[in-house]
């Protein structure tokens, strides 16, 4: 299987839960695309976040979560880390692109509502 590459963002403050606002533990970009109406492949990479709350019930998120809970703080040194986010980045779920809220966003930009 072809590990899915992530990139963990690094910042001064908690990200917040895009779900439940609450605080995150980490905020990572992940390779993410879907196919557009003329049915080439558009890729990208789209943010998520390791919230406790909201994936606690996760099954690879709650070990990364329990690490986080112990440690505190990410060591880019901690094999044990580097292997929890390996099976969360690989299991870590994207929500389809919503073309039609795509859409009327792009409308109210157009429009100059945003």
């Amino acid at each position: 299987m072809t590990q899915r590459r992530i990139e963990v963002v690094s910042t001064a403050e908690p990200p917040t839960c895009p779900r439940c606002e609450g605080e995150a533990l980490l905020s990572a970009r992940v390779p993410y695309g879907w196919a557009n109406a003329g049915g080439g492949w558009v890729h990208g990479r789209t943010g998520v976040v390791l919230c406790p709350a909201c994936d606690e019930d996760a099954p690879h998120a709650a070990p990364l979560i329990t690490w986080f809970h112990v440690h505190g703080k990410a060591d880019h040194g901690d094999a044990e880390l580097a292997r929890l986010l390996a099976a969360w980045a690989q299991n870590v779920s994207v929500s389809r692109l919503d073309e039609q809220a795509l859409e009327a966003e792009i409308g109210r930009w157009r429009r100059g509502d945003l």
